[in-house]
């Protein structure tokens, strides 16, 4: 009897280890500040998100379990883990986008390489921002953050709840977010680039013989890299790192 109680007891914690893992493993995949640039070993990976179950044991140790249906369970906490993971990238994908509009304004986008924390192909800049924001991230107690929302994400929709409904326009205001909060941060670096430009226009003008568009993205460049070192760094310390909670979460279940 004793070994079949251990069985039992092992069945169930295990799976509710699964239906953990399930939300959270998604974050920590699509999080770029975890991407597989960062950790790209798998056991390395697999054993941080273990240490954040434990953890957060408390937060689903009473789930209720239904014997013939766990794995719908599953696939629900796949989808939770998914919106989980949309909304808490959002800050890095509002930097990234935000790399994205400087250099194509400046004229660099063709340089286009690597980003090593995500390992998509971003620009030069989007991917030195994006490095940026994810010291600034850890500075700020990212992590901390990170379990904050975990632990918040858990007390309002614990594993097994019936939704409601559910707001799927809500990615549609994800993507709002994401182009109005990058054009904002770049908007001081735009108007002066702007302004920069209709000189170079007045100057070539008068002189065409000089060909001062030849140095547009020189001039440009040093232009963007001048005016965003005096409030960018601030600007992402704030507006980005503002948006990593769960308020846009909780809009796409209605009724909890």
């Amino acid at each position: 009897m004793l070994f079949l109680s251990l069985y039992f007891n092992f069945q169930h914690y295990l799976l509710i280890f699964a239906i953990a893992y399930a939300r959270l493993a998604v974050v920590f995949y699509m999080l770029p500040i975890l991407g597989e640039r960062i950790f790209s070993h798998l056991i390395i990976k697999n054993a941080i998100i273990t240490l954040t179950i434990i953890g957060l044991w408390p937060c689903f140790e009473t789930v209720v379990i239904p014997e013939q249906s766990w794995y719908l369970l599953l696939v629900q906490e796949s989808i939770v883990g998914l919106i989980l993971a949309t909304v808490l990238c959002l800050p890095f994908w509002i930097v990234i986008g935000l790399g994205e509009i400087l250099d194509n304004q400046r004229g660099a986008s063709m340089a286009d390489n690597i980003d090593p924390l995500n390992g998509g192909q971003n620009s030069i800049l989007s991917g030195l921002l994006n490095f940026t924001f994810g010291i600034i991230f850890f500075i700020n107690n990212g992590m901390c953050l990170m379990l904050e929302a975990f632990t918040e994400s858990y007390q309002f929709l614990p594993p097994g709840s019936r939704w409601s409904g559910f707001h799927w326009q809500e990615a549609g205001r994800v993507l709002v977010i994401v182009v109005e909060s990058g054009i904002m941060l770049a908007a001081p670096v735009i108007i002066v680039m702007m302004i920069a430009e209709i000189l170079l226009g007045v100057f070539a003008r008068y002189c065409p013989q000089l060909n001062p568009f030849s140095l547009s993205l020189t001039i440009k460049s040093f232009i963007t890299f001048i005016i965003f070192f005096y409030y960018g760094f601030h600007a992402l310390a704030e507006k980005p790192l503002n948006t990593f909670s769960i308020e846009i979460f909780k809009e796409f279940f209605p009724g909890f």
